[in-house]
């Protein structure tokens, strides 16, 4: 037998940090001068939104809600990561590209171990949606192999001195 009670919270701290991974693919997307980066920053920034709706949805079977404290202590955490040394004091740095690639890839990470947890729990839990929870899991790996993509282009453009 599953326990509601935790599975709630499990669900509730997976909500805020979709919450707060929203809100980075969309600065992410916005400061990024690379138009193909931009592009798929914009893409998973819409694709997260709808996942944290399935999210909703999940919280309603076990009688949750999206808890707001933790929800804001996500969004304070999201704005606090963006002030960081980044060697530039005036401007942007190159290097945010790459830290904020690594960053989107561990979130998509954490959430694709979320999915497969729900995946794991659907035979007890009959409201979870067994074809939806894999093809969930399926994206975020495709997120995953796309956003480590972009990070290693990143990281190759950031790090090599011009001629």
């Amino acid at each position: 037998m599953i326990d509601q009670a935790r599975l709630a919270t499990y669900l509730q701290d997976h909500y805020a940090g979709s919450s707060a991974g929203i809100e980075l693919f969309r600065r992410a997307a916005d400061q990024q001068t690379d138009a193909v980066v931009r592009t798929a920053l914009t893409a998973m920034a819409e694709k997260v939104e709808h996942e944290r709706t399935v999210l909703a949805k999940y919280l309603a079977f076990v009688d949750a809600k999206p808890d707001p404290v933790k929800n804001a202590g996500a969004w304070v955490a999201e704005k606090l990561g963006r002030f960081k040394p980044n060697g530039e004091l005036v401007r942007r740095s190159p290097l945010s590209d790459v830290m904020e690639l690594e960053m989107l890839r561990i979130a998509v990470e954490g959430k694709g171990a979320g999915w497969r947890v729900l995946r794991a729990l659907a035979d007890e839990q009959p409201l979870f949606d067994v074809a939806e929870l894999d093809t969930l899991i399926a994206d975020a790996g495709r997120q995953i192999e796309e956003l480590e993509a972009l990070r290693m282009d990143a990281a190759r453009r950031v790090f090599r001195r011009p001629a």
